[in-house]
This record gives C-alpha cells, sequence and structure tokens, in this order.
C-alpha cells in the first residue's frame, strides 16, 4: 500500500514546489501582484487553451470507444454540478464565493493529477480509455464553468443567446472544441506547428500553479476556513463516495472504473483558479482551495485507491 502512498506524493510534490517558488517570488519582491495578474491572464487566454487542444488533439478514440463509459462520466461531472450548487446556492449568500465553492466540488484535476495517477496504476499499458475520458470531461468542466459564473454573478439571466456568448468566447471552451474538430475531422498538423504548440501547451501547469502560489495568503484560511472545508470535502470524499460507488454497483471494472475513480477523486483543478479570476468570482477562494485540496488529497486518494485495489476492483 505504501507504494501508492510515495506515488501520490511524487506527483504532487511539483505542485508544491511551484507554488512555493510563486509565493517565494512575491516575498522577494521579484514580482508583483500586477505581473502576476498579466500572467495568469496570459495563462488562462493562451497557454491553458492550447493545452487542452493538444490532450484531445493526441486522444485515439477508435480502439476505446466506450459510451456507457463517458455517458457515466457526463451524467456524473453534471450531477456533481447540479447537486453542488443546488445545495451552496441556498447556503452561500455572497455571489462571487458561491460559483467559486461549486466550481472547486464538480471540477476535478483529471488531466493533470488524475493522468498522471493512472500512469503509476498501469505502468507500461496503453492508458487510452483514460486518455479519451479528458475529451469528454475536460470540454464540459470549462462548459459548466461558464455557465456556473454567468448565471450566479447576473450576467446569464439577461438573455440565452448572452449565455450561450459568454460560452462560445470562453478560450478554455474554444481550445476543447477545437480539439474535438480536429481529432473528428482527422486533420493532422504539421510538425512544424505542432512542436511550438507542444512547448506553449507544457508551459500551462506551471505558470498556472506558479501564479496560484504567488496569491496565497495563507491568513486568509482563517478567514475561509468553513467554505473550505466544504470544498475539500465535496471535492476528495463526497463525490467520488457517491459516483464511484454508482459506477461499482453498474459493474465497471478494472481501467474503466479507474478512469471513472481518477475523474471524480482527483482534487481541484489548477485551472479553476485562473477561471474564478478571470469570470468575476474570488480568486483568492479558488487559490486557496486548490493549495488545500492538492494538499488533503494526498491522503484521500492514497486510501480510495488503498481500497479499490483491496477489493481487487481495479
Amino acid at each position: 500500500m505504501m507504494q501508492y502512498f510515495a506515488v501520490s506524493f511524487r506527483i504532487i510534490f511539483p505542485v508544491f514546489f511551484f507554488m512555493a517558488l510563486g509565493s517565494g517570488i512575491r516575498h522577494c519582491r521579484l514580482l508583483d501582484e500586477n505581473v502576476f495578474s498579466q500572467i495568469n491572464k496570459l495563462v488562462f487566454r493562451v497557454f491553458l487553451p492550447v493545452k487542452l487542444f493538444l490532450d484531445i488533439y493526441h486522444s485515439d478514440f477508435g480502439n476505446v470507444f466506450s459510451p456507457p463509459l463517458f455517458l457515466y462520466a457526463i451524467g456524473g461531472v453534471f450531477a456533481a454540478w447540479l447537486g453542488t450548487w443546488l445545495v451552496v446556492g441556498k447556503t452561500v449568500r455572497d455571489r462571487r464565493d458561491a460559483p467559486t465553492i461549486i466550481q472547486a466540488v464538480y471540477r476535478s484535476n483529471y488531466v493533470l493529477f488524475g493522468m498522471s495517477i493512472a500512469g503509476n496504476m498501469y505502468p507500461g499499458e496503453d492508458l487510452g480509455v483514460i486518455s479519451v475520458l479528458a475529451a469528454f470531461v475536460v470540454p464540459l468542466f470549462n462548459i459548466l464553468a461558464v455557465i456556473l459564473f454567468e448565471v450566479c454573478l447576473g450576467r446569464g439571466k439577461g438573455s440565452f443567446w448572452h449565455l450561450l456568448k459568454g460560452i462560445a468566447r470562453n478560450n478554455l471552451v474554444v481550445g476543447s472544441a477545437l480539439g474535438l474538430i480536429f481529432l473528428a475531422a482527422g486533420i493532422r498538423l504539421p510538425q512544424l506547428v505542432e512542436k511550438p504548440l507542444c512547448q506553449l501547451g507544457d508551459m500551462a501547469t506551471p505558470l498556472a500553479i506558479l501564479c496560484v502560489g504567488a496569491t496565497l495568503r495563507f491568513a486568509a484560511l482563517k478567514k475561509y476556513g468553513r467554505y473550505l472545508l466544504v470544498m475539500a470535502f465535496g471535492r476528495l470524499v463526497a463525490v467520488p463516495a457517491v459516483l464511484v460507488g454508482g459506477a461499482i454497483a453498474l459493474g465497471f471494472r478494472g481501467m474503466e472504473l479507474a478512469g471513472l475513480f481518477l475523474v471524480f477523486a482527483s482534487p481541484t483543478a489548477t485551472s479553476s483558479y485562473p477561471m474564478a479570476q478571470e469570470l468575476g468570482g474570488n480568486g483568492e477562494l479558488a487559490g486557496l482551495g486548490v493549495a488545500v485540496s492538492n494538499v488533503a488529497c494526498l491522503f484521500t486518494m492514497f486510501l480510495w485507491i488503498a481500497l479499490l485495489k483491496y477489493f481487487r476492483l481495479c
């Protein structure tokens, strides 16, 4: 069992490294908050969309397409989104805090964290089914986030077309949609173009985490303590307990179950921080939610994996 704890630590360590580096840069006053704010916009508008496009573009639908699996993943993400919204919407009145909390609960760090864990759970095996899941859940994460912030902040009440416009203009949604179009149409990029795009995509995660670390104010842990507890518990315990339990009851096993587990049990997505910042949510709370979730998942992921392995479910 300890090997899974060690694997989780090795995967999470880079997250803490870049957070600490961002915090150190800010404390040493090498860059001020205005610079980090501009970097965060660049990550959201350029690097993350490119990364999402490439993750989907490089997927292989042909050999791993499983309608029941993908329908359950989509339905589960939607259920977590709607269920959390119904609960949080009745208890949190601040219009900036509510969508930030909801996003932290339903949106997982599947691409960065989950797919890395998968490689260690199934070393040397074809992870096609787990990779292709990203093509379904990542665009959905982003579309639901845009709807969430548009409605909660009052911008989506005017008209349905205004809401659609907000979705269509979201860079992460655009990147995901282009990836699906290129993949479905079989369009291949020239190597001359693909290589620098891959380099841009590789910059997304380190810069996003760096910005989270630079904006963290640990004094705010006390300020947002109750919210952070709800966010971490919902993301790491409640959502996987309900949705992974449902997947087991429906008969999913092996790598398919592992893929669903990683969608529903991974920590809060790092991209939820720039998304909250960009769409008018509480960026400070979003950043703390990412940090707390990534710390807590070191323990929860270990326990979930241990249970799944113990019962020989995946």
